[in-house]
């Protein structure tokens, strides 16, 4: 995860090579061939990205969006979450008064596509379907997008706001 906060913060990400390249020259190596172009979850350039961003001062990713975080979550998880979107600079709202409070913004309602821990294969199914229909309402009252936590993660990790899908 501290992956991710680097990609937003502009720093390097690269290869365990680097540093036995470094050792051998017993002095700093270039890290450009040594940065790490693919995630294992399919996310290219992501880091080479954040890093290019971060250099020539551009608005982070998620500046000018705002996330309201749907349902059940582990609060550290969802704690995490928000520091992310907010490093990324992108807003929390808090309570579901200030969402209804912004018709104008560019708001996405968030919830958690992962199971609770110790659930059954079938009460998995009927949680998630339950967070993503409470999800839905919200948004439908106000017209926002609702997405899955994960959208956040991958979006981090290819430095590239990914598809929203209706």
């Amino acid at each position: 995860m501290k992956v991710l906060r680097a990609i937003l913060n502009g720093q390097w990400i690269l290869k365990v090579d680097w540093i036995i390249a470094c050792l051998e020259e017993t002095n700093l190596v270039d890290e450009e061939c040594y940065e790490i172009d693919l995630d294992n979850q399919g996310c290219r350039g992501g880091p080479k990205a954040g890093r290019l961003m971060a250099l020539a001062k551009e608005p982070k990713i998620f500046s000018g969006l705002k996330f309201y975080f749907s349902g059940d979550y582990d609060l550290s998880f969802k704690k995490y979450l928000e520091d992310l979107v907010e490093a990324g600079e992108g807003a929390v709202l808090k309570s579901k008064d200030e969402l209804e409070l912004r018709v104008d913004a560019k708001v996405l309602v968030v919830y958690n596509i992962d199971p609770p821990q110790g659930c059954k294969l079938g009460e998995e199914v009927s949680i998630l379907w339950q967070r993503l229909s409470e999800a839905e309402d919200l948004a439908a009252n106000t017209g926002y997008q609702v997405i899955g936590h994960t959208w956040i993660l991958e979006s981090i990790a290819a430095c590239k706001l990914q598809p929203l899908v209706s």
